[in-house]
């Protein structure tokens, strides 16, 4: 069975000891304390039993080791990023105890009451604590995703062993990180076990399978209020490197669909004056858990690239609003993350810069809900650590990266959450999120989601993603611009696709030409299927015309419903050639051929009116002078006769 590295999502827990005043020869310690933390060691042995459904049975054998003489454990508080918990129970050595739950936050705390207070020197306290939740693992679509928590963070942790079992049913995992440190099966479960030393940064995330495919449903409402007719565009979903497209329909019909300079598919439309045009677009979305050039042979594009232009470089790592690059505070602080750090690569720079925004940044829930929220950059996000949406999130971790001579960007989309207090979505309207990606040489662009990280207390959205991200739009070159639609419908689809371009060929070019002279041509190139034409080339062919121009022209990729038109010149070697000639285009797999008749200057079907009007003309001219040379002449003459 093969594990590949790959995503999922869950929650951090956290311990609370609550330790309690002994009444011989024991000090009492408050539970804030935190030298009284450090008088107990804590080892856990931490199963997740995953059913076919996809309800998860927790246990957690839990023991404490007195450090000291001077406390007791009178209680113990879990407390997991999770808010569908029941079945919580509890036990000692001294039988049932008394368990509490409360919710805040979107986590849930589970304290548990010990039947019996043991103190002394390396003495050992021993409980197990169960219970059951939905919230690791979710059948989303096609795919499972297993989601478990980080380990608490503490300096107290002896020893942190988890097991994690699934049903044999859900296959191979596309995507698992970190490895397991074993592997086994029996009968209808698999058994997976890691360590602490794997589980101290992030959690276990584990998917089974590499594609989702989504249905989509956007409408634009276009209003011109000027007194003439104006070309507008709208922002429909782009292909990526981990998303494919299909284009079902467009309505109206757009006058072209093109691609700016990061990626995104604008459909023009003319709105004419004092006019309203309602346009929508309807299709579907492949997402892949990985390069989708890695995943299917067939994909649209053909891979992620690991290079940018001196152009992009510059554009991409520039200061703009919301992305304050160049800001004092953003200099200090990227100095303060980077601080004792050298040699480092493009990846372990993004990693400490996120680490920074998922650790110093608090999601504030009740802004999010806020009807009239508006964004406020990077800045004013480092100056209001706990007034976060993902916005703020993604404007940060931007800005920083800019500020480290990373390039970055961000995505607006639709992200699927089940359960949006752990994964929340805030952008405008309660279906949208934002989330960034950096550029790294090695891998190109690596989408990450700092906010999910921070909410879900601890899955790890850095090092592998999900297929739950759809990306509408890409800002990059601007921070203000492309917007998306406020009406978006995404819905999950059990269907499925396959690349479906359409090229169609037309060519402009006469069918004579005269000989010696330059002639324009043009050939245009339309895409009218559902999915992406990818880049081709195009190749003129002529046996004895001269193509002025290039001869051999690479075409971009085209989007569903666009089209482009390349303009070229042909060109006789001499002015008296008079035969037929064949230009050949091959392109998109498709040859054509065109007959052009040349001829020359003389035999040029307007060459006998413009020859005869020309003789004409210089008739009239020379008669003309010599009736003036005459009239001249005769001039002078009666003017020598009168003197």
């Amino acid at each position: 069975m093969k594990i590949l590295a790959k995503f999922v999502t869950f929650v951090l827990p956290s311990i609370l000891l609550c330790l309690v005043f002994f009444p011989k020869n024991v000090l009492a310690a408050d539970q804030s304390n935190s030298d009284s933390a450090n008088e107990f060691m804590t080892s856990y042995d931490v199963s997740y039993d995953i059913s076919a459904s996809g309800a998860t049975a927790v246990t957690e054998k839990i023991s404490l080791r007195n450090l000291t003489s001077q406390y007791y454990v009178s209680n113990f508080t879990l407390t997991i990023g999770a808010t569908n918990i029941s079945d919580v129970s509890a036990a000692d050595g001294s039988g049932p105890m008394e368990v509490k739950t409360a919710q805040s936050d979107g986590k849930t705390s589970i304290t548990a009451s010990f039947n019996q207070q043991v103190a002394g020197l390396g003495k050992t306290q021993v409980f197990t604590l169960k219970f059951s939740s939905t919230d690791f693992a979710e059948k989303i679509g096609k795919t499972w995703e297993v989601n478990l928590p980080k380990i608490p963070q503490s300096d107290n942790i002896d020893a942190y062993n988890l097991t994690l079992s699934v049903p044999v049913a859900f296959g191979d995992p596309t995507s698992i990180s970190p490895q397991p440190k074993s592997q086994t099966q029996s009968f209808d479960k698999i058994f997976l076990t890691f360590t602490k030393e794997q589980l101290i940064n992030n959690g276990v995330s584990v998917t089974y399978g590499d594609t989702q495919v989504y249905n989509f449903n956007i409408k634009y409402p276009l209003k011109n209020d000027s007194f003439f007719a104006v070309i507008t565009s709208v922002t429909i979903p782009p292909d990526t490197p981990f998303q494919d497209v299909y284009i079902d329909q467009i309505t109206p019909q757009p006058l072209n669909v093109t691609i700016d300079s990061d990626g995104n598919y604008l459909a023009w439309f003319r709105v004419e004056r004092r006019s309203n045009l309602d346009a929508s677009v309807t299709g579907s979305i492949k997402l892949y858990i990985s390069d989708k050039a890695k995943v299917a042979e067939n994909s649209l594009l053909t891979q992620n690239p690991t290079s940018l232009s001196t152009q992009d470089t510059a554009e991409l790592t520039k200061a703009d609003t919301y992305w304050e690059k160049d800001n004092p505070l953003i200099k200090s602080t990227l100095q303060g993350i980077l601080a004792g750090q050298t040699n480092l690569t493009t990846k372990e720079k993004a990693r400490l810069i996120y680490r920074y925004i998922v650790n110093h940044l608090k999601y504030n829930i009740a802004r999010a809900n806020d009807q009239n929220i508006e964004r406020l950059g990077a800045v004013t996000a480092l100056n209001n650590p706990e007034n976060a949406v993902c916005m703020e999130f993604t404007d940060l971790f931007i800005a920083l990266a800019r500020a480290a001579g990373i390039p970055a960007r961000e995505l607006d989309g639709y992200a699927y959450s089940s359960n949006t207090t752990l994964r929340p979505l805030s952008l405008e309207k309660d279906l949208l999120h934002a989330w960034p990606e950096y550029f790294d040489p090695g891998s190109g662009w690596v989408m990450v989601d700092p906010t999910w990280e921070n909410t879900s207390g601890g899955v790890d959205y850095f090092n592998k993603f999900d297929l739950s991200h759809v990306t509408l739009a890409i800002k990059g070159y601007s921070s203000l611009t492309p917007t998306i639609s406020d009406n978006v419908k995404v819905d999950l689809s059990n269907d499925n696709f396959s690349p479906q371009p359409h090229t169609i060929v037309g060519t402009d070019i006469p069918q004579s030409i005269l000989a010696g002279y330059p002639t324009n041509a043009s050939v245009k190139l339309s895409n009218n299927g559902h999915t992406l034409q990818a880049g081709t080339n195009m190749f003129i062919y002529s046996s004895d015309l001269v193509v002025l121009g290039q001869k051999e022209i690479t075409f971009g990729p085209i989007p569903p419903y666009g089209s482009t038109t390349y303009n070229f010149k042909l060109k006789t070697p001499t002015f008296w050639q008079n035969n037929t000639q064949k230009v050949e285009i091959d392109i998109a797999d498709q040859k054509i051929n065109k007959e052009v008749v040349v001829k020359p200057f003389f035999l040029f079907q307007p060459f006998p009116e413009v020859f005869a009007g020309l003789i004409g003309l210089m008739i009239t001219i020379y008669v003309v002078v010599l009736l003036r040379h005459i009239l001249n002449v005769r001039a002078n003459k009666k003017s020598t006769n009168s003197m």
